[in-house]
């Protein structure tokens, strides 16, 4: 009996040696953009809404972040030397660093699930296309070769796989393409706008944008867009949101459970409407993967917006 607890004691004193490198929370944030400073800052905040806080602080334009697969950095695009360029920080602000050094736009930076590259997008060749780089900035290469404009690549979770939107048929549609540019494939076939694509977070679907259930006379941008979801192969396209605003950018959770994107539901049009899409009073929500339970979780008059959930936030030390 003494020689079976010894044993047992030895086994907690080995747990509690391993455990104690890994600090395990099993809760995650929310990072997005938001322009209630008067430009564009990176905010951090609680998945229920609570604890935002400004993480850039500078009077450039911060936009588009994305979380790294440890939930240590945060990539996002800056306008801090007066042109668009993906930047990398601490996830608690610090450590702002620059990745690439172009007088074209680059922006919209996504990670790869092994934390080694990072896509974005680049104009450096007269349109938009899909680049990658390792995450100190080196390496950037061009993957999509197209005339039109490639934007907004999402790295799928096993890293096999990198969808963006095109304009390649006249309004934007998801492609996926294989990480190393071949195989471009298309996976919505619709005459209205679709984009701002999110993986779920085992592979098996995509959530994104759309404006087809917009009137296709309309020449408003910001009118009728929705969440959908649909399958890897682009099957399956189902409307999560019913809503007559703009709902866009959606982001799932890491345990695939729910959905946060912004929408312009809280937002009162005035009469004659000439504001910049940033002056509009956009919120973000939080659903269910189903798109039931929508949940406002900012209150500000400003634009928040383009939200990004974090992995789960583990491993700390």
């Amino acid at each position: 009996m003494k020689r079976i607890g010894l044993t047992v004691v030895a086994i907690l004193l080995v747990a509690s040696s391993m455990f104690s490198q890994y600090a395990i929370i099993s809760e995650t944030k929310i990072v997005f953009a938001s322009y209630r400073d008067g430009n564009h800052e990176i905010y951090i905040m609680d998945t229920d809404g609570r604890n935002q806080t400004n993480l850039t602080n500078n009077p450039a334009n911060d936009e588009y972040p994305s979380w790294s697969p440890d939930a240590k950095k945060i990539a996002f695009g800056s306008t801090k030397v007066f042109n668009a360029e993906v930047y990398i920080m601490n996830a608690d602000g610090s450590d702002q660093t620059r990745l690439t050094d172009n007088p074209a736009f680059d922006a919209y930076p996504s990670w790869s699930p092994d934390a080694k590259k990072i896509a974005f997008a680049s104009e450096r060749d007269g349109n938009m296309n899909v680049y990658i780089m390792n995450t100190d900035g080196s390496n950037q290469t061009r993957l999509t070769n197209n005339p039109a404009h490639d934007v907004k690549p999402q790295w799928s979770p096993d890293g096999k796989k990198i969808a963006f939107q095109t304009t390649r048929h006249g309004k934007e549609e998801i492609y996926v393409m294989n990480s190393d540019g071949i195989n471009e494939t298309r996976l919505t076939n619709n005459p209205a706008w679709d984009g701002c694509l999110s993986w779920s977070p085992d592979g098996k679907k995509i959530a994104f944008a759309s404006k087809r259930d917009d009137d296709p006379n309309s020449e408003i941008f910001y009118g009728n867009s929705e969440i959908y979801v649909m399958n890897a192969d682009g099957s399956n396209q189902t409307r999560l949101t019913n809503d007559p605003s703009f709902d866009m950018a959606p982001s799932w959770s890491p345990d695939g459970k729910k959905i946060a994107f912004y929408s312009l539901r809280n937002d009162v049009s005035p009469e004659k409407d000439e504001r910049w899409w940033y002056e509009m009073n956009a919120e973000i929500y939080v659903m269910n993967a189903d798109g039931s339970e929508q949940k406002n979780i900012t209150n500000n008059p400003a634009y928040d917006g383009y939200p990004f959930w974090s992995p789960l936030l583990k491993d700390l030390e």
